[in-house]
């Protein structure tokens, strides 16, 4: 790598590399040398490479190495700091890497090519075999000739050498001079330095000159005379004969003969040195040959002209070099044997060499593309895990989080013993949205609202848990914040106040005061956070003609086509005068300070790129035509004279800071040092450049710009400079067909950066302004035309249809707006122009307008222009059909034009000549739309109360006065207060709301608890029970069976009842006493007051908020009306609350309860006691909060009316305004009374805007008042409810625990009865626990049961592998969940059929599948289903399930005669049958089950059952077509597949190729031959046809031909009738035959005779057929009969089916196989439908109707591989295939 880095090092330093690996790192850690590289490149000029030091101080290393990281960035080659510091540091192997990225990037070169670098390298280090000759090449000198004219110049070619060394010289000397001396220049500051010419002195000629001058003058004087035309055509004509004379001279002759032989002998020359370069021996020869010939014939020449005695010298040599040339010849020979040898065993060797080269090379790329392709896997393999993961963490949080709910919800079902209200299940359900934990985190809830400063520290984990549970409550506040502003559930109106009605009055007026708030606010943040300033379209007139003309051939077509524009006024703008306008602009307005010259070969020479020196020559042409015209029309173009310029004869220097520079001639300075510096002109310059060369142009109606854009991205800078939108990114667009472009460019909008978009909002309210740059983009320009140069303009499509390879973006892009009228052409003429000036005049309309209309009187036809006769002018326009008609929208320059086309359909639009037409149609439609108003007023269609506008309304037009910005900022702040303390209090209101409900649960299930443990407390029961029994069994068992015995321990045993009774009644009337004791404490009564003073304090911030909102109207507009804020302010009062404390009680105490409180509490108390359930008539708050809600009513409707008095004040002040009327004496100007009229209007407006604003906020304000009102009833009821339903569910408790007591008491003592009768011992086991009596189960109470009788039903018994058909079904229900229609995901069938098989045992009803499948492998279920379905993605389930019934699968016949009897009984052919009729037909698996076997003949119905319910539809309802089609299956694919067509068509399809090719062959014969027939009749009948229309015209001419309609037969009723229609037949005949020539007629009568006989033969009409049937004739009928019973034909069997049509064929494969050709995602992962279509498009030839042969269409090999691949149609043995997997 070093070697090649060294060597390219070299070559681009031009100079030799020999750094050792020591002194590296400390030459290039400055990065000096780093920085000529980049020179050498391009990447930086001279200027940039002129800041970096060569000295290796740590400063000037640091300020070189920041320059280079950004020059370096640019080249895509970033540094880490890492690098640049070991860099700096001088280490080799970062600079190395370094130099290695430079060459890659700079060399456009990737590794592969540095690879093969390095094998070159390693190629040229092996030794190569010497040449064993060494061949040195001879110059060959060419002969020269010598003749009279060459003789002197050969003597004196010493001196001419000499002279061309000497010019070369000082020509390299003037070279190198003049480029040092420019470089030195133009680093010169021209501004900056005085330019002064010195005067030039003309040079004195010296006396010698002089002198030769005046010698030579002497000699040859000059002689003027006065030729007369006649003596100066004799004088020219004997300079002819004396030019003649000269040529036809003998040394002339000799002369050209010297040349032309030397012109042979170069190119002899030639040929022998193409022969040197193939065959180097040869090469040898020929030069030397080539010199001694020369130096023979210099020789020779001199000998002869000079010295004749040496002839015997140059004999002598003639014959040594003939010697010579013998010798030589026998070396070449010699040579090329010697050479041959050599160059072929080098070729061999190099051959070699590049073998290895090139195996090496493959080997390399194979590893490293193995590589990538590894490194690829690997990526997506992290890819996908990583993605895997991701999806599994949001399911396991998202199961975390239902498990919450499941287990939250439970545990409150089993508190609260009933439904959960919905107000938890609300608050879960948004926890759970919002992705917070269900349960709290905190407990109690009340911890998080205690003050920090007073508790001590706390740990890290318990600061953690309060933080997420105010995370958590923060969410729930701002949900039911939203819920609670927006009026959604709970909140919902229609839910929670009775008889609401949405569409009343009051909520219209609620709606437009909303919207006027939202005016309000918005405008106010507008003024304290501004939109970003949007970019000005350019200040241009609405010109009609706005056009963008591209790939105009020649400069010159313009002059004519401004001629033809001229009479609409349209300019021509080409894009060189717009920058000579603005570069002459800048020049001129310098006048006075600095004189500009434009040197535009400067220009040339300086800029560095080739389309910027091509712009700048046609500037300087430009330039050029404007300094040739005169100078009046200078004047006119440059306009007058400008203000800097001072008219003196002195002229003054001006400072330039003085100077102010018109917009264009600031453009003109820019261009100017851009060209100076050599630089490009930018894209945003050019088009300023244009907008103001076109804003300087006087009366124009309209522009076209001339070969500009040529690129999207100019086209985006051209669009956003003239209309200030730029269309939409490259990168935006979606290029894939004219519709996404279109729908692209439609969503595209301006995306502006504004720092305080998310600041300027509220939160209470919308903004109702209309949204900014809500429109789609639309373009500036009304035409696009890209002219496109083609050789051959029939060889092109007529419609130009836009694609990546024929066009570019900007073409794509204005035709997608509907605006492009691009065009081929081959030359451009006056047609061809006068179309194009006609696309960019816009002329569309109908009747299209003549050129003279459009252009004027006879200007094309007079028009200069070059013609061309031998070419075609034809064109091909491109008109892109646009979805949404944009270009017939674009047809329309007015609005008002479109108008007329639509009040009359009938009448033609045309397009305007000139401004005058357009202004005359506007003024005539709206004199039109003045008198239909007129009418619909006159006539009573609508009265202006009916169209006025209420204030707030949509289209409602705002007031607008202006607010002084620091009240406007003032008045936003105090908005932004108001809202925030109000959103702050609500959310703390429901807050603690939450907290009060979130306490009732825990409550209610601790007074359960509590009096369970006091209902539950032990007794003395079981220790009286003890006694007894202890006292009884020690009784002596002799006395137990006398009567007065067993009568004393009865006795005994009834007074142990009434002590049990006794102790179960104190036990009850303790748990009630404890019962009334939780009811006095008043738990309720206190949270319930808690709650009231919520809501209470909710309706204080809705009061606070209104009176805020009135305050905030009047501040607004008051200050628009009057300039100034008001003085007076309004004050809130304060709500009642319930205190449950006084400040000042009766006596001296203080901080007693409320007398209100007090009242409320006994009130409340008592209802408890007497278990009344709270309702809204008896509830003791409702007076509270009614009087609350009355009063808070009244403050607004009174501050409502005070301000409705203010508004009508400053109304009838506004309304005396009155303009003042204008004096004679005064001159008032119209301007002023025009302020006072729009001061007048607008204020009218905010009047209205303000009063509908006060209105809106008191309606606001009553619905939220009343909306809080109700809830507060709702949530009381609820609490109290659930309160009440606790207490009474603890006295329902007591009194069945009092009941369970007594109950067990008395079993007891009959158990003793019992025992005392019988006279036995009771057991010490007895227990009497709580309320129930327990007896030891050990011992037998009662009597054994009764065996279970024999119900006499059956049940199905089947073997381990089989499945019950009670199996069957459960697995169809859940398969159905999942997929009810039947196709499922491979993948997902896999995991369902694992899950059921290790799972379905958990259920109660057993397991869903047999014995013998629980020992399958889970990892054999996805080969057990490949089995089953083969390859694919999808599945249909139920083909599964037939699998599982274990039955054999019907043959074609059995299911033929199954279909026929379906069909049978459904005659409506609905494909449907009813239960009953299918379970009462036969099938054919019935027969191979034992009928006699109750058993089997349970499984036969049960199995109908299950197949019917499998393919129902509908309640009792099958298709019995799908289910006929799933059982169409065989071992053979090929035969299931024939089995399914032969279900749609209804008979047995022949399908094998070698049952049917011969009746296939015959048919397809037959159908070829009918064919040619038809197309032979075609051609017979056409020239016929053409023959009787020409003797018709030949034979009738100047007759009068009319054409009859036909009319209908009449009806064969009677003979009249025949008889009739036989005359009418016969008139035809005898029109025809009178007409036609006799050779037709007797055609006519030949094809009578031929018709007579058609039941014997065939007749035909073309002459070859005819030739064959006279041939048929003149066999005899005997022979031929002989022949046809020889000859064997295949029949045509009718009962079998050889074709299918297409239809029934796609509806096979789409009901069979939906997964591959209509669940299709994309169509190159499942290719098959192209597949099948482009088998059924290759035979549908071979029949007439495009039916499809079976045998060739399952012959294909594409349609084989999908029904061998799918397994859709192969039956299988599912109890095979699990008993192999077992094994």
């Amino acid at each position: 790598m070093a070697e090649i880095l060294k060597e390219w090092l070299s070559k681009r330093l031009q100079r030799p590399i020999k750094w050792e690996a020591e002194e590296f790192g400390d030459i290039m850690k400055n990065g000096y040398i780093i920085s000529c590289v980049l020179r050498s490149y391009y990447v930086i000029d001279d200027e940039k490479h002129y800041l970096m030091r060569s000295s290796n101080l740590k400063e000037d290393i640091t300020s070189n190495w920041k320059l280079l990281r950004e020059w370096l960035r640019g080249i895509e080659i970033n540094l880490s700091d890492t690098d640049l510091t070991n860099i700096m540091n001088g280490k080799g192997s970062a600079l190395l890497r370094l130099f290695y990225q430079l060459f890659l990037h700079l060399d456009k070169r990737d590794r592969i090519n540095f690879i093969k670098e390095e094998r070159k390298k390693a190629s040229a280090l092996v030794e190569k075999l010497d040449h064993r000759f060494t061949v040195n090449k001879v110059d060959e000198e060419r002969p020269s000739v010598v003749d009279d004219l060459s003789k002197p110049l050969l003597d004196q070619r010493q001196f001419i050498d000499w002279q061309r060394k000497k010019a070369k010289e000082v020509q390299e000397i003037y070279d190198f001079i003049r480029h040092k001396y420019s470089k030195m220049l133009s680093r010169i500051d021209e501004s900056k330095t005085p330019f002064q010419n010195p005067p030039v002195k003309p040079k004195k000629k010296p006396n010698k000159d002089k002198k030769e001058m005046d010698k030579f003058e002497k000699r040859y004087p000059c002689e003027f005379h006065n030729y007369t035309y006649e003596e100066l055509l004799n004088l020219e004509e004997k300079a002819l004969e004396k030019k003649n004379s000269l040529i036809d001279t003998e040394w002339a002759k000799n002369y050209m003969d010297n040349l032309f032989t030397r012109m042979h002998n170069k190119s002899d020359s030639e040929e022998f040195q193409k022969q040197l370069r193939n065959v180097l021996s040869g090469s040898l020869w020929d030069l030397s040959v080539a010199e001694e010939e020369s130096k023979l014939d210099t020789d020779l020449a001199k000998t002869v002209m000079k010295l004749s005695q040496f002839e015997k010298q140059m004999c002598t040599q003639i014959m040594e070099t003939k010697q010579q040339a013998r010798n030589l010849v026998k070396n070449r020979i010699l040579g090329e044997v010697e050479f041959a040898d050599q160059r072929t065993q080098q070729f061999n060797q190099f051959l070699d060499n590049v073998k290895e080269e090139i195996n090496l090379g493959v080997a390399e790329i194979d590893f490293e593309k193995r590589r990538q392709d590894m490194l690829h896997q690997r990526l997506y393999a992290e890819k996908m895990k990583r993605k895997r993961q991701h999806y599994y963490d949001i399911c396991y949080d998202t199961m975390l989080s239902i498990v919450d709910y499941a287990t939250k919800y439970a545990y409150f079902k089993k508190l609260l013993g009933d439904e959960i209200p919905d107000h938890f299940i609300h608050e879960w359900k948004i926890l759970y949205f919002k992705k917070q934990p269900i349960f709290d985190l905190l407990s109690p809830m009340e911890e998080i609202l205690k003050d920090v400063e007073f508790e001590a520290e706390k740990t890290p984990d318990e600061e953690e848990i309060i933080r997420l549970e105010l995370d958590r409550q923060e969410a729930l506040n701002e949900e039911e914040f939203i819920e609670y502003h927006n009026y959604l559930p709970p909140w919902k109106l229609e839910l929670l106040i009775p008889n609401y009605d949405s569409e009343c009055e009051d909520r219209k007026y609620e709606y437009l005061g909303s919207r006027i708030l939202g005016h309000l606010i918005y405008t106010l943040l507008e003024i304290k956070y501004p939109y970003p300033p949007q970019r000005p379209p350019a200040e241009l007139p609405n010109f009609f003609a706005k056009a963008i003309l591209r790939g105009l051939p020649d400069r010159s077509i313009t002059v004519a086509m401004q001629i033809l524009l001229n009479t609409q006024k349209i300019h021509v703008v080409r894009l060189e005068s717009a920058i000579n306008f603005c570069l002459r602009k800048f020049k001129v307005e310098m006048i006075g300070c600095t004189d500009i010259e434009l040197s535009f070969d400067k220009f040339i020479a300086a800029a560095q790129e080739e389309e910027t020196r091509e712009l700048i020559k046609l500037v300087k042409a430009e330039d050029e035509i404007i300094c040739k015209s005169s100078e009046t029309n200078s004047l006119l173009l440059l306009g007058p004279t400008p203000a800097n310029t001072k008219q003196t004869q002195t002229p003054k220097t001006i400072p330039e800071e003085d100077i102010t520079l018109s917009t264009a001639a600031e453009l003109g300075r820019y261009a100017y040092e851009s060209l100076n510096f050599g630089d490009t002109l930018t894209d945003h310059l050019l088009s300023a450049m244009i907008v103001e060369y076109i804003k300087d142009q006087e009366d124009i109606n309209g522009f076209v710009i001339i070969n500009y854009p040529n690129s999207y991205r100019e086209a985006q800078i051209l669009e956003e400079t003239f209309s200030g939108r730029p269309p939409p990114d490259e990168g935006e667009l979606d290029d894939r067909d004219d519709i996404y472009l279109e729908e692209s460019i439609s969503k595209h909008r301006k995306k502006e950066k504004d720092p305080f978009k998310d600041i300027r909002i509220s939160r209470l309210v919308n903004d109702p302004h209309k949204k900014r740059l809500d429109n789609p983009f639309t373009s500036y320009f009304t035409c696009y035309l890209n002219l496109k140069e083609t050789e051959n303009i029939l060889h092109e499509i007529f419609i130009w249809n836009l694609a990546e390879d024929n066009s570019e973006l900007i073409d794509r892009f204005y035709a997608a707006l509907g605006i492009n009228y691009s065009m081929y052409y081959e030359v451009i003429e006056k047609d061809q122009l006068a179309l194009i000036c006609k696309y960019i005049i816009g002329d569309f309309t109908m009747p299209l307008k003549s050129y003279d209309n459009l252009f004027g009187d006879n200007v094309l036809s007079v028009l200069e222009f070059p013609t061309s006769e031998d070419k075609r002018t034809k064109s091909k326009v491109v008109k892109p059909e646009t979805s949404n008609g944009k270009s017939k929208e674009r047809l329309r320059r007015s609005s008002k034009l479109s108008k007329i086309s639509f009040t009359n359909d009938l009448e033609v639009v045309k397009a305007p000549e000139s401004l005058e037409e357009v202004h005359d149609d506007i003024t005539r439609i709206e004199i039109i739309e003045e008198e239909e108003f007129h009418s619909k007023t006159s006539s009573g269609v609508f009265s202006v109360e009916e169209i006025k506008l209420l204030a707030g309304e949509e289209d409602w037009d705002y007031g607008e006065l202006p607010i002084p910005e620091i009240i406007g900022v003032a008045l936003a702040t105090c908005w932004e207060v108001i809202e925030k303390s109000y959103i702050n209090d609500i959310k703390q209101l429901l807050f603690g709301k939450r907290l009060q409900m979130n306490c009732l649960v825990p409550y209610t299930r601790f007074i359960k608890d509590k009096m369970e443990q006091i209902i539950t407390l032990p007794s003395k029961k079981q220790d009286l029970i003890s006694d007894f029994q202890k006292e009884y069994n020690d009784f002596e068992n002799d006395w137990r069976d006398v009567h007065s015995t067993k009568n004393e321990w009865h006795c005994r045993i009834k007074d142990l009842q009434h002590h049990l009774y006794r102790i179960c009644d104190e036990r009850k009337l303790h748990a009630e006493q404890q019962r009334k004791s939780l009811i006095c404490e008043n738990w309720a009564m206190e949270e319930l007051t808690s709650m009231v003073n919520t809501y209470i304090s909710c309706m204080q911030a809705e009061l606070n908020r209104s009176i805020l909102t009135y305050q905030a109207l009047h501040d607004f507009y008051f200050t628009m009306i009057k300039r100034s804020p008001p003085n007076d302010r309004l004050s809130s009062k304060e709500l009642t609350k319930l205190l449950k404390e006084s400040d000042e009680s009766s006596g001296n105490r203080k901080g007693g309860e409320d007398k209100v409180f007090r009242q409320l509490k006994s009130a409340f108390l008592d209802l408890q006691l007497r278990n009344i359930e709270i309702d809204y008539t008896n509830n003791p708050f409702n007076t509270i909060i009614d009087n609350n809600i009355k009063f808070a009513l009244k403050i607004i409707k009174d501050t409502n009316d005070n301000y409705r008095s203010i508004i009508s004040r400053e109304y009838s002040e506004i309304a005396k305004i009155v303009p003042t009327a204008k004096k004679k004496d005064e001159s008032t100007s119209e301007d002023s009374i025009h302020t006072e009229m729009n001061f007048k209007d607008n204020a009218l407006k905010c009047i209205e805007e303000w009063t509908m604003g006060i209105n809106g906020e008191m309606f606001r304000a009553d619905l939220r008042l009343l909306a809080i009102q109700y809830m507060c009833y709702k949530d009381m009821k609820l609490f109290n409810d659930q309160v009440y339903r606790t207490f009474t569910e603890i006295q329902e408790f007591i009194n069945s625990y009092y009941l369970n007591e007594i109950k067990s008491v008395d079993r007891l003592c009959k158990y003793l009865q019992m025992a005392v009768e019988d006279g036995k011992k009771v057991p010490e086991t007895l227990i009497l626990e709580q309320d129930t009596f327990i007896i030891d189960p050990n011992l037998i109470q009662f009597s054994e049961p009764e065996p279970e009788r024999d119900t006499g039903i059956l049940k199905e018994f089947v073997n381990e592998t089989e499945f019950k058909v009670a199996q069957l079904a459960r697995l169809r229900t859940q398969f159905k969940i999942v997929a009810p229609k039947g196709i499922i995901l491979l993948q997902a069938f896999i995991y369902l059929i694992q899950d059921f098989i290790f799972f379905g045992k958990e259920s109660c009803e057993g397991p869903i599948f047999p014995d013998a499948w629980k020992q399958v492998n889970p990892e054999q279920i996805p080969k057990l289903v490949y089995t089953m379905f083969g390859d694919t993605v999808y599945v249909d389930w139920r083909d599964f399930l037939i699998y599982c019934l274990n039955i054999r699968f019907p043959t074609i016949d059995e299911l033929l005669i199954l279909r026929k009897t379906f069909r049978c009984i459904d005659l409506e052919s609905t494909e449907t049958i009813s239960r009953q009729d299918f379970v009462s037909e036969k099938l054919w698996f019935e027969d191979d089950f034992d009928l006699e076997d109750s058993q089997a003949v349970l499984r036969i119905n049960l199995i109908k059952h299950f197949l019917f319910e499998l393919y129902e539809i509908a309640e009792d309802v099958m298709n019995y077509s799908a289910f006929l089609l799933a059982l169409c299956k065989s071992s053979d694919p090929v035969e299931g597949f024939a089995m399914a067509l032969s279900m749609a068509v209804g008979k047995k399809v022949c399908y094998l190729m070698e049952e049917c090719h011969e009746v296939v062959c015959k048919l397809i014969k037959e159908k070829k031959y009918r064919d040619e027939c038809y197309t032979c009749a075609l051609k017979c009948t056409n020239q016929f046809l053409d023959k009787v229309i020409a003797n018709v015209i030949s034979t009738c001419e100047g007759t009068t031909i009319i054409e009859l309609e036909y009319s209908e037969p009449l009806p064969e009723t009677d003979k009249k009738g025949r008889k009739g229609k036989g005359q009418k037949a016969k008139k035809i005949e005898s029109t025809l035959s009178a007409r036609l020539p006799k050779l037709q007629k007797s055609g006519i009568s030949r094809s009578k005779i031929t018709q007579s006989a058609i039941n014997v033969k065939t007749t035909f009409i073309c002459p070859p057929c005819e030739e064959d049937t006279e041939i048929t004739e003149e066999k005899p009928p005997e022979k031929e009969e002989v022949e046809e019973e020889q000859k064997y034909e295949p029949q045509v069997d009718v009962n079998l089916a050889y074709t299918i049509s297409q239809a029934a064929l796609w509806n096979v494969l789409k009901i069979c196989l939906p997964w591959h050709f209509e669940l299709i995602p994309e169509v190159k992962v499942t290719p098959y439908l192209e597949q099948v279509n482009a088998v059924i498009k290759e035979l549908e030839v071979y029949t007439d109707n495009k039916d499809i042969y079976v045998c060739k269409f399952v012959k294909d090999p594409n349609v084989c591989t999908i029904i061998h691949k799918s397994k859709k149609f192969e039956a299988l043995n599912l109890a095979q295939e699990i008993r192999k997997i077992i094994m």
